[in-house]
């Protein structure tokens, strides 16, 4: 059953009812990036958040590399002509940031805007990216933005996208970039959606929406209103046939070319040219440009391409005698291109999928919209060009749009679940609960400097935890202490365990047996807990949270562990994603071995490989946790510092055992939970996508590898 998301809420302003600061993070503005379908729709929506007498900032996410023009340049043309702030995020080289391109973007933009969260009432990000994943973690988590509202606009995931291309994920980026725009969705307070569609497509796909999930459509570009009121002419006499939008397949280009070909198979003179106005991007490997020529060999007619013109210069071009905006997507939300013929009086044909029915009124969807086929475009053409074309009305009033759009920023909070958040966090107000964490200490005898570990935790300001040091490769006929080390345990409450093995993976499991805490924290000799809130802000998150596994960004650092913290060099920063299993497949995304795991979870995993040397054996125990369908939340913030190892011995152990991260995977008889099965068959789509690359690259497309001659019969 189809759920019917619901419009915008009507909201009744108040006079003196006080303006809210809006920040929109985006990487796509109109100006900065040309052509771009959410540069369009934020650009619109800052206009008409400024017209309202709202202060709107833009954080532009690229930062000062807009695609198109100088920034400097920009900056002035939004601030003298739009009253908007246009604001670069800095992304600074030092320290450099161990990931993806899209997790680096969100962890600069978290960075940034956690340092001015108090400028802002409203935080708009767009799902397309996942940039304000971190963000939306630290509020979820109660680290920042308790005063602050996120609405996440919707707009075209990367699956969605690659969807509607019929291609492959093809870097492990794009694997994590679906991880990350669904959990920018599902801890969102507020998701607003141009379509049902989009909104329909999700719930299919098994996305999480939260409760506030809203409809409704973009505003109208500004400058594009049709300088006619009255409902639009009809039978606009056609000559040119103009492709509109970026030239690649989702947006039909294939389609468009296949249908000219139709029309062009008899060999007569067509009266008709034909445009492509739109972005130039890749099909099958190489410019849809060159695709194009390509197909032009077919065709008795002028074509021409245009790829030059910003957004308002392109309607411009298509409000021009004679011409008709063709518009074959496959697969789309609520395309602005469709939009901004509506709102400006250009005859479109448009094809019947996604939401762009709900673009137009209902009475003109059968004069405009088409089911997209190749034959049955062209035969359309035909129509329009013996018998003209139509302007399609709007299916609701611009400005009762935009009106609703204004006034419900003005009272946000009240219908977000921003104001109903649970209680606890690092930002409550409430009591907290302090409940026995054990420190599970593994680390190999004459080979490890406790010290500094050991004083990291001394300084740690959470009241009720316990310290199990187990001693690995231990003769444990010798049960005396140095000195020094009865210095380091003074002031904690601490026990000592030796074994005989050597392993760091069954010393963790050895002290997790005698812990006797609610949570287990596994810590080892490379690592230093930042001074007074680490233990407090692993165990608060997951009580806020609700969940039974918190790991967090960590710091690498040069130098000895024992040196004070100030002689401590940063060498780089790591993010993880916490619990996405389909990019776990190649990589840890989970966290760190410095990691908070309940209990329960702990027991049911079955704890840690015994036989493991390396750290890897981590990697493992959260694909086993994932599987089972315990929750891993990552903290943005670092609370971990890391000693870098140059050991050669340590890599070589951490090759030798890197098999460890697949097996829950492939292990015969594997118990997954149902929710989990959806996210690891995405691995297969990356798996397929580097195979053809690779393929692609030798020159042998869909290559079955050296197999000999085929077998048939």
């Amino acid at each position: 059953m189809k759920t019917e998301f619901p419009p915008l809420p009507e909201v009744q302003v108040a006079d003196g009812a006080p303006s809210p600061r809006i920040c929109i993070a985006t990487w796509e503005i109109e100006g900065p990036s040309r052509n771009a379908g959410i540069g369009t729709a934020y650009t619109s929506l800052a206009d008409a958040l400024v017209r309202a007498n709202y202060d709107v900032t833009v954080l532009f996410l690229l930062g000062y590399h807009p695609t198109d023009g100088n920034m400097s340049e920009w900056i002035r043309h939004y601030r003298d002509n739009k009253g908007i702030k246009l604001e670069p995020l800095p992304m600074p080289h030092t320290p450099t940031i161990h990931a993806n391109w899209a997790a680096g973007v969100s962890y600069h933009t978290y960075v940034w805007l956690k340092e001015h969260q108090h400028d802002f009432d409203i935080i708009h990000f767009p799902e397309c990216q996942g940039l304000g994943f971190y963000s939306m973690l630290a509020k979820r988590q109660g680290l920042a933005f308790a005063k602050s509202t996120f609405v996440i606009g919707t707009h075209g995931p990367i699956l969605w996208v690659k969807e509607g291309n019929q291609d492959y994920l093809r870097d492990l980026g794009e694997l994590e970039i679906d991880h990350m725009e669904r959990t920018c969705v599902a801890a969102a307070d507020a998701v607003v959606s141009p379509s049902q569609y989009l909104l329909e497509w999700m719930e299919r796909n098994n996305w999480e929406l939260p409760q506030e999930t809203f409809v409704a459509p973009y505003i109208r570009p500004y400058g594009v209103t049709p300088t006619n009121p009255d409902p639009p002419k009809k039978n606009h006499a056609v000559r040119e046939l103009v492709f509109f939008g970026r030239l690649e397949l989702r947006k039909g280009l294939k389609l468009f070319c296949d249908a000219i070909d139709y029309l062009c198979a008899n060999g007569e003179n067509q009266d008709f040219e034909v445009s492509f106005l739109g972005k130039e991007t890749q099909i099958y490997g190489r410019s849809s440009i060159g695709y194009i020529s390509d197909r032009s060999k077919k065709w008795n007619v002028r074509w021409r391409l245009i790829s030059n013109k910003f957004q308002a210069a392109a309607i411009e071009y298509l409000k021009g005698d004679g011409r008709l905006a063709v518009i074959p997507s496959l697969g789309d939300n609520f395309p602005n291109t469709v939009l901004e013929c509506v709102s400006a009086g250009i005859p479109l044909l448009a094809s019947n999928i996604g939401g762009i029915p709900e673009v137009v009124a209902a009475e003109d969807r059968a004069a405009v919209c088409f089911e997209p086929r190749p034959d049955i475009l062209a035969d359309r053409i035909r129509d329009v060009l013996a018998s003209g074309a139509i302007s399609a009305r709007p299916s609701i009033s611009f400005a009762d749009n935009e009106r609703r759009w204004t006034a419900w920023h003005r009272d946000i909070r009240s219908h977000t679940k921003d104001q109903r958040s649970a209680s606890g966090g690092l930002d409550s107000d409430v009591e907290p609960d302090f409940p026995l964490v054990s420190v599970c200490f593994p680390f190999i005898t004459n080979e490890s400097k406790i010290a500094a570990t050991l004083a990291s935790l001394k300084a740690q300001d959470y009241p009720n935890f316990e310290v199990i040091l187990v001693e690995c490769g231990s003769d444990v006929s010798h049960e005396t202490s140095s000195s020094a080390e009865s210095r380091d345990l003074e002031g904690i409450n601490a026990r000592k365990i030796r074994q005989r093995s050597r392993e760091i993976g069954a010393g963790r499991n050895t002290a997790a047996l005698e812990a006797k805490g609610r949570y287990l924290f596994f810590i080892d000799d490379h690592t230093l807990l930042l001074p007074s809130s680490a233990l407090s802000a692993f165990v608060l998150v997951a009580q806020k949270v609700d969940v039974p596994i918190v790991t967090s960004s960590i710091s690498f650092f040069q130098g000895a562990s024992g040196e004070s913290p100030e002689d401590r060099m940063e060498d780089s920063q790591r993010p993880f994603l916490g619990g996405d299993v389909a990019t776990g497949a190649f990589v840890n995304c989970f966290g760190s071995t410095n990691a908070l795991v309940r209990r329960d979870a702990f027991d049911a995993v079955g704890g840690f490989s015994d036989e493991a040397i390396s750290t890897l054996d981590d990697w493992e125990f959260f694909v086993k946790a994932a599987f089972l369908g315990f929750q891993i939340e990552t903290i943005p913030d670092v609370f971990v510092w890391y000693r870098l190892d140059l050991d050669q011995e340590s890599l070589v152990h951490s090759i030798a055992n890197s098999i460890r991260s697949v097996q829950p995977y492939i292990e015969p008889g594997r118990k997954v939970d149902a929710k989990i099965e959806q996210a690891i068959s995405r691995s297969l789509l990356l798996g397929h996508g580097m195979k053809f690359d690779q393929d692609a690259l030798v020159g042998k497309p869909l290559s079955r590898g050296e197999q000999g001659p085929p077998v048939t019969g």
